[in-house]
């Protein structure tokens, strides 16, 4: 059966063609009347592409659910790196891409001119986007800099689970919390940032939501109405469509695993799923913005003319000999 390592290394090399073809659409092929959200596109494909090749070749993380420990393999393990610090950027490298996605919502609500809730003035956004980066990173912080004797806290791992798998001997392992109000400080606040994420995010739908469906605001065309509603629900689609690639793999995780038992093969599945969602969301940047879909068929379709001019040339030319 081939390494965790092995099949996140092949994967992160080709998933990274689609966020490097969602690059160059973002750049090259977007047009005017999405100009608006082109900033906000690429911020967040550019985060894809960076925490893909983080997650596959720099820090590859390993967790041990359902206990509060993990691993990592990759560069920054040859490089030396303190396993604590390659764990703790790989938690909240993940709540980047959840920042970057809200900043879509927001900047698809602001854009609605007769929004009252519309962000207009920069220092606010840049104001309310540090707030979501230093609530990101420092909720989770004092779990690392409060960290168990590691001693104690594998051997107690280890009665409960005698046979674990090799790399808990072979691999520098990392306990993250053994102490029950470390544990329930450290899923509270994975929580809090989620939670904080989501409720953003549903804000500015409903406002979205609201302006667009229900209020008819004579300030809007009806053209304008049709355009902001079509790029919304493309944005609901690009937003949860990849969320399937997290949820289907938790959903199989949780269903099969007993709570109280370690299972190498779904942590690995929870692990790759990471990987996935990534490629997804550039992905499904790709396929739900009309621009770039159109593209892309274009450029499908010039590639099978090409291939039906090759082979009916070569037909004539055999014929002709």
């Amino acid at each position: 059966m081939p390494s965790g390592r092995l099949i996140l290394s092949i994967e992160g090399w080709i998933g990274l063609l689609v966020p490097l073809l969602t690059t160059f659409c973002i750049l090259r092929k977007t047009p005017k009347s999405m100009s608006f959200v082109r900033t906000s596109l690429l911020n967040l494909n550019s985060w894809c592409i960076l925490i893909g090749l983080i997650t596959s070749f720099v820090i590859t993380p390993f967790s041990f659910l359902p206990y509060n420990a993990g691993f990592t393999i990759g560069l920054a393990t040859d490089l030396g790196v303190p396993l604590a610090v390659r764990l703790y950027f790989s938690f909240t490298a993940t709540f980047v891409i959840l920042i970057s996605i809200t900043i879509l919502f927001e900047n698809r609500s602001s854009m609605i001119s007769c929004n009252i809730f519309a962000v207009k003035r920069s220092g606010i956004r840049i104001f309310w986007i540090s707030l979501n980066v230093l609530m990101s990173i420092l909720l989770p912080l004092p779990v690392f800099l409060n960290l168990p004797e590691q001693s104690t806290a594998k051997l107690e791992i280890l009665k409960v689970l005698p046979c674990p798998a090799r790399e808990f001997f072979t691999d520098p392992f990392l306990v993250m919390a053994s102490d029950p109000s470390w544990v329930s400080y450290f899923t509270y606040s994975l929580m809090t940032v989620y939670l904080s994420m989501l409720l953003q995010i549903l804000f500015f739908s409903i406002c979205c939501i609201y302006y667009l469906l229900i209020s008819k605001n004579s300030k809007i065309s009806s053209q304008t109405r049709r355009l902001q509603i079509r790029a919304f629900f493309g944005l609901l689609g690009q937003t949860f469509i990849p969320i399937l690639f997290d949820a289907l793999p938790m959903t199989f995780f949780l269903n099969r695993q007993n709570p109280d038992q370690y299972d190498q093969y779904n942590n690995n599945l929870m692990s790759l799923s990471v990987v996935i969602h990534n490629g997804a969301t550039s992905l499904c940047i790709l396929l739900v913005h009309h621009a770039y879909r159109k593209f892309l068929v274009s450029f499908i379709w010039k590639s099978d003319q090409v291939k039906v001019t090759v082979v009916q040339t070569a037909s004539i030319i055999s014929g002709k000999t």
